[in-house]
């Protein structure tokens, strides 16, 4: 009786196999046949009989049996085998279209890569409904097409919330001076407070390019975690007086003239500024070495921007760097300031750069008057020689460049300083996009002095000397008439002195 229930259960064992492979191999036939099948074709008589087979086999489970008739496969071979035939047919019929083909209609075979659509480099939030992405984008596209931006916001949690859609405003603040790239500022604004229960959220930036073409780009341009949202920032004073927001700096930069322009402007700005710096390449271990003291000292902070030189910008994107300062340190200082390190601020007469700051309070900007000086002339003096170990050569840059260029009737460029948070967008030399007033009237209050170029000259800066006899009078040189101005000259003891007590000897062994 035990043997008799094993063979049953191993007969029944056997059967389930049985009918497994069966099932397999009908189906995978019937398959095969239906897609080698010629098209068109509407006899499927071999698929009709081997289906019905299988279904009778299905109302009798006791009937399953793993025999194939041979006509069953013989049919079934026959139509895979014209199925083949055919679909040769057809592909050898689809060559003779494709060398048909009209040989006027021409081909364009694109390679490489054209300009992006958009390239992100921050995005920050401008109070509790408010944000700026900034960013480049291709010149030509802005130029000749019509593309377009639109935002929206998407909270953390949407069964709490919903997307909302804001009003996307486009600026190009390079006045036009864009290359391969261009600059865009993209303000994004909603019609209410979002991502303010800090509960987090993301800001969607989409990217169009205004024709049947491109495809559209959907940008995660900034992403807020929980509890990050700190609305007290939008309101509170802020934690500086001045900033200073720098331009590129590249090229081969002398650490002498560096290590001038941050003690002039440390002791100028006082110890409530702070100066961002952007390295596009310039600042070499020996510049590194003249900043790193004011870094540790947390009066500078400096920025690695060397990965923007693959996208060919106005001069390193000086537009894009300052704009993306602007945006980014928007709520540190009650002004932020804009010039380059070989421009020297000053404030003449008693007045000092807070009571100047006071008197322009009700404007939102205002631009600063150049006093252009030569990199190049010196004044003559017997007791001076400019070999390297010489007083004459240890003197600073702007001890000794003090023939200022008086040429009328030409148009010099301005500097200037902005209250941040009433600017949507900024340029090299002003800013066309402010909220509030601008005063261009400065000068008498403030002013700066351009050694032009002297940041990238390396060793001694005199080049050419003016006799001390032609100190009180007009000096022309190469059709330029100079005049002498000791006033920079005048302030560089106390420079040396305030570097001294605040670093030490750290700077002492800089070389030009």
């Amino acid at each position: 009786m035990t043997m008799g229930k094993q063979v049953s259960g191993f007969t029944s064992s056997c059967m389930e196999a049985k009918v497994l492979t069966r099932t397999i191999i009908i189906m995978g036939f019937l398959l095969l046949a239906g897609h080698f099948l010629p098209f068109g074709r509407q006899d499927f008589s071999s698929c009709k009989y081997l289906a019905r087979a299988f279904l009778q086999g299905e109302s009798n489970p006791g009937g399953y049996s793993v025999e194939i008739r041979t006509t069953e496969l013989n049919e079934t071979s026959k139509a895979m085998h014209n199925a083949s035939i055919a679909m040769n047919s057809t592909s050898r019929s689809t060559e003779l279209i494709h060398v048909k083909e009209d040989p006027n209609k021409r081909v364009f075979g694109p390679y490489g890569n054209a300009a992006y659509l958009f390239i992100q480099m921050g995005a920050y939030r401008g109070g509790p409904d408010t944000f700026a992405v900034v960013g480049l984008a291709s010149k030509p596209l802005h130029v000749y097409g019509k593309p377009r931006f639109e935002c929206e916001w998407i909270p953390r949690n949407l069964s709490s919330g919903r997307l909302i859609k804001g009003k996307a405003k486009k600026m190009l603040p390079d006045w036009g001076y864009g290359r391969v790239y261009t600059v865009v500022v993209v303000n994004c604004t909603f019609s209410q407070s979002v991502g303010t229960d800090a509960n987090g959220g993301e800001l969607i930036l989409h990217a169009i390019h205004g024709d049947e073409f491109g495809k559209p780009e959907r940008i995660v341009a900034l992403k807020e975690e929980q509890g990050t949202y700190n609305g007290s920032v939008y309101s509170q004073a802020p934690p500086y007086d001045y900033l200073y927001c720098g331009s590129s700096l590249y090229g081969d930069l002398s650490p002498q003239r560096m290590r001038e322009w941050m003690a002039y402007h440390a002791k100028f700005f006082g110890p409530r500024s702070h100066f961002v710096l952007h390295d596009a390449g310039g600042v070499h271990p020996q510049v590194r070495k003249v900043l790193e003291p004011w870094i540790r000292a947390g009066r500078v902070t400096l920025q690695d921007i060397t990965e923007q030189e693959q996208f060919d910008g106005y001069y390193h994107n000086q537009f894009l760097i300052v704009n993306d300062c602007l945006h980014r340190y928007k709520f540190m200082a009650k002004w932020t300031f804009f010039f380059d390190v070989d421009e020297y601020l000053y404030i003449p007469g008693r007045k000092t750069l807070q009571y100047m700051l006071k008197e322009l309070s009700g404007y939102t900007q205002f631009t600063i008057e150049q006093y252009s000086m030569s990199n190049k002339l010196c004044l003559q003096n017997r007791q001076h020689s400019i070999s390297a170990t010489s007083p004459y050569s240890r003197e600073w840059g702007f001890e000794k460049l003090l023939f200022r260029d008086v040429k009328r009737g030409i148009r010099r460029d301005r500097k200037y300083a902005v209250q941040a948070r009433n600017v949507y967008a900024t340029g090299v030399h002003m800013s066309e996009n402010v909220i509030g007033k601008t005063q261009h009237k400065t000068e008498g209050k403030i002013r700066y002095y351009h050694y032009h170029n002297t940041i990238t000259t390396r060793g001694e800066p005199c080049r050419e000397f003016v006799r001390q006899s032609r100190k009180n009078n007009v000096t022309w040189v190469e059709g330029t008439p100079y005049v002498y101005d000791a006033t920079m000259k005048a302030l560089a003891p106390s420079i040396k002195k305030f570097e001294r007590e605040l670093m030490g000897s750290d700077l002492a062994s800089i070389q030009q």
